[in-house]
C-alpha cells in the first residue's frame, strides 16, 4: 500500500528528471543521483492525557519537537517506461528509511554537537549538509476540518522557507481535503519553475492514468 509520501516523492523524482531531460536533452547520464533532505519529527504527538500531564509539569515529559533529517536519493533511469516505476522505487527507498536508525542517529549526533561544541558548530554542520544536497521536501498534515479566525474562514494554508542554499525547495500542506504544494527555486539553476511545476502535474496525471489502467486489468 502506497502512502501519500510515496506518491509525492515518486512524482518529484519523475517530474524533476523530466524537466532536466527537456532543458538539457541527453545531458543527464543514466544512473545520475540527486539527493534531497526531509525533516522528520522524532517526538511522538501527545494525546489529551499527555498534554494534561505536560501542563502539570510532569518531569518525565518534555515540550517541543525533535527534528532531524533524512537523506532521500533519487536516480535517473531512461528505461522507466512505466510512470509507476518511479513510485515503486520511491516506496522501496522510503520503507528502508523508515526501518533504519538514520534519523535517530542524526538527531543524537546533532544533540551531542550542540551540547559539547555549541550552537555555532551545530549550525555549521547543518549548513554543510544542506550545501551538499540538491533539494528540500516536506509534507505537513493540517486540520482536516475547515477552521476560521475571528469568524473569517481559512480557505487554504501554505508554508515555505527561504535562505536555504538549495536549488529546489518544496513544501506540501494538506488542509480540509485540499493539498497545495509550494515550490521555491534558485532561478540561476532552475530557470523555468513554471515548466517544472507542469512536469510535476503531468507526472501525477500519468501515474493516475497508469494506476487506473492497471486496476482494470
Amino acid at each position: 500500500m502506497q502512502t501519500i509520501n510515496d506518491v509525492l516523492f515518486g512524482i518529484i523524482s519523475a517530474g524533476f528528471f523530466k524537466y532536466l531531460d527537456h532543458q538539457s536533452p541527453n545531458a543527464v547520464r543514466e544512473g545520475t543521483r540527486l539527493t534531497g533532505v526531509a525533516a522528520v519529527n522524532l517526538q511522538e504527538q501527545p494525546g489529551l492525557q499527555e498534554l494534561s500531564n505536560l501542563m502539570k509539569g510532569d518531569p518525565g515529559l518534555q515540550w517541543g519537537n525533535k527534528f532531524k533529517i533524512l537523506f532521500l536519493p533519487v536516480h535517473y533511469c531512461r528505461s522507466y517506461g512505466d510512470p509507476l516505476e518511479y513510485l515503486r522505487k520511491a516506496k522501496s527507498m522510503i520503507d528502508r528509511k523508515k526501518k533504519s536508525l538514520e534519523a535517530h542517529f542524526s538527531y543524537r549526533i546533532e544533540d551531542i554537537v550542540m551540547t559539547y561544541l555549541g550552537a555555532r558548530i551545530a549550525n555549521l554542520l547543518n549548513y554543510r549538509i544542506i550545501c551538499n544536497t540538491t533539494f528540500t521536501i516536506s509534507n505537513v498534515l493540517s486540520p482536516q476540518e475547515e477552521i476560521a479566525v475571528m469568524g473569517n474562514p481559512i480557505t487554504y494554508i501554505r508554508v515555505n522557507s527561504s535562505s536555504l542554499p538549495h536549488a529546489l525547495t518544496m513544501h506540501m500542506v494538506s488542509y480540509a481535503g485540499r493539498t497545495d504544494m509550494q515550490i521555491l527555486v534558485a532561478k540561476d539553476i532552475i530557470t523555468d519553475p513554471d515548466f517544472l511545476a507542469k512536469c510535476f502535474e503531468d507526472t501525477l496525471l500519468e501515474m493516475k492514468a497508469a494506476a487506473s489502467t492497471a486496476l482494470k486489468k
